[in-house]
């Protein structure tokens, strides 16, 4: 035999094309005449048809009998990818049959193209999967953050731990009730609205009226509590007027608060939410809280396992950021409560799976003084997840200051395993 190809074959057409070139491969005449035919593939699909899939094995042991000759130029491996992507020509052949329209010469086009591809793969600037191809979008995709830079908190060692909020990412803030996740939303859309010249922000509140963001939202920009705002709304105070038109220079055009509606035909939902995205193409989706989004009498388990897919499609196809704030339940609280942190989010496992950025708050309590807010990075694709910050909030208006001081955790974790008296597989005594 001359000196063996350096090329492995991909399908069992090229293997035959190959072998029609190099007939000095074979030694037996019979299998010879069978490979310069081309009838190897012809032969499989004539025994199992459709049912190549099925029987792999009984497949896989006529291949090695027909290669006999040639064995050695074809490792097991090699025949197994071999049928596995015969198996990959059935099954597009099945959806251009002349059932479904396509006239046979058309399959005969498909399969020389098909067989194209496999041994070379096709043009770098039109295959979407070649590294080419793919270094192209990505060169695109970050040059169009030229006009939507990455946001965040507004906390820089925060924003630096998570790596900051990107298009099409998800950033999930989970946590107790009362653990300020609703202001520290209100830093994300503060912060988007003030580093990005343009971007719209929707801000779906399901938990808490449209009205009360609003007033928290005056509470932030005017650093008056509440009820000192509530009372000059009361007295009607002159101020009002510069407070109107401060709120209005910074959002008008940059956000909208979206919310159930009085009945239940009015109901924020999922796909009433997403058509919302897609009328009004937002940059960002706040979505306060999660849950409050399903169905009545659908199981937050049931809720979450359908939409978390359907709004991380959505931040990939049109490249939004969510913020998804999710409540915990109360095995979690009581987790949490122990020092555990990390998947507490309503809803099962797939809320974390698919966020890009988790961070769990909760409050922790401090004699004679307020108790810390504390933000635990729980995963963080781009950053470092494992990190702990206390974060800086002023209570009276509901606004975090900005400053983000790390923290390490102090709880010690109990050991598994100790020492065994027991020394009978030890070193022997000298």
């Amino acid at each position: 035999m001359s000196e063996k190809p350096i090329a492995r074959e991909r399908t069992l057409l090229e293997m035959c094309l190959d072998l029609q070139a190099h007939p000095e491969f074979l030694e037996d005449t019979e299998t010879a005449k069978l490979m310069l035919d081309g009838f190897i593939r012809d032969e499989i699909l004539k025994f199992w048809a459709h049912d190549l899939e099925g029987n792999f094995d009984e497949a896989l042991k006529q291949l090695k009998t027909s290669l006999r000759p040639c064995a050695d130029l074809f490792t097991n491996a090699d025949l197994c990818r071999i049928i596995g992507t015969e198996i990959a020509w059935i099954r597009e052949a099945e959806n251009m049959s002349p059932l479904n329209g396509a006239p046979p010469q058309n399959l005969r086009k498909a399969r020389e193209d098909f067989v194209s591809e496999a041994r070379l793969g096709v043009d770098p600037l039109l295959d979407s999967a070649s590294p080419t191809k793919q270094m192209m979008e990505l060169e695109s995709y970050i040059r169009s953050w030229a006009d939507f830079p990455a946001f965040g908190f507004g906390m820089r060692a925060l924003d630096d731990a998570t790596g900051g909020i990107l298009p099409g990412e998800i950033c999930i803030l989970t946590g107790a009730p009362g653990t300020m996740k609703t202001s520290l939303a209100l830093c994300v859309v503060d912060d988007l609205v003030t580093r990005a010249e343009k971007g719209l922000v929707i801000y779906c509140s399901v938990d808490m009226a449209r009205r009360e963001i609003t007033h928290r939202m005056i509470e932030r920009e005017a650093r008056i509590p509440q009820a000192a705002v509530r009372s000059m709304f009361e007295r009607d105070d002159p101020e009002i007027g510069s407070m109107r038109k401060m709120i209005s220079k910074k959002y008008d055009g940059r956000l909208v608060i979206l919310g159930h509606g009085k009945t239940d035909a009015q109901r924020m939902t999922i796909p009433r939410l997403l058509h919302e995205c897609l009328k009004r193409q937002p940059q960002l989706i706040v979505i306060d809280y999660l849950t409050r989004l399903k169905e009545r009498g659908q199981s937050d388990l049931e809720f979450v396992e359908d939409a978390m897919p359907r709004i991380l499609d959505y931040a990939h196809q049109y490249e939004a950021s969510f913020l998804i704030l999710s409540q915990m339940s109360r095995s979690s609280r009581a987790e949490q409560a122990t020092g555990r942190v990390g998947g507490h989010g309503k809803g099962g496992g797939i809320v974390e799976e698919l966020a890009h950025t988790e961070i769990e708050l909760f409050q922790q309590p401090i004699e004679g003084d307020k108790p810390m807010v504390i933000a635990a990075v729980t995963k963080a694709r781009r950053g470092v997840s494992g990190q702990f910050f206390s974060l800086d909030y002023n209570g009276p208006i509901k606004r975090f200051s900005g400053g983000a001081t790390k923290m390490s955790k102090t709880v010690q974790k109990k050991a598994i395993f100790a020492p065994a008296n027991d020394s009978f597989y030890g070193r022997p005594s000298q």
